[in-house]
Parts: structure tokens; sequence; C-alpha cells
């Protein structure tokens, strides 16, 4: 994605610039909400939920490829 912006708006550094600000924008985002989740959820049910959401992706992926 970042290397079609760079070539569609001819100008790669503030394009690189711009996706870099992004993804430490992003992380920070997560740190900070991590952090706020961990106070109010135990971290045996994060892990837990999360192990159940990639179980289902996989199957639905699975299936996707299968079916198509």
């Amino acid at each position: 994605m970042t290397a079609n912006l760079a070539a569609r708006y001819d100008d790669p550094l503030s394009v690189g610039v711009g996706a870099v600000l992004a993804l430490w924008a992003v992380a920070g985002l997560g740190i900070l909400g991590g952090r706020t989740l961990m106070k109010y959820v135990p971290l045996r049910l994060i892990t837990k939920v999360a192990a159940l959401v990639m179980l289902a992706l996989g199957g639905f992926s699975l299936y996707e490829a299968v079916a198509a």
C-alpha cells in the first residue's frame, strides 16, 4: 500500500514518513488500549477469547479455501 501511494503521488519521502507515523500511532493506541484492558479483564480470559477468535478465523479461512 505504501509503495502504491508513493508511486501514485510521486512523493515517496512524504508517503514513507506518513506511513511510519501512522504505524507509531496505531502501536501507541494498541499499547494504551492493552494496558487499560488489563486493568479490568484477567489475562487468562483475554488469552482464551483471542484463541477462540483465531480458531474461528482459521476455520473460516479453511472453509473459504475448500469451497472456492
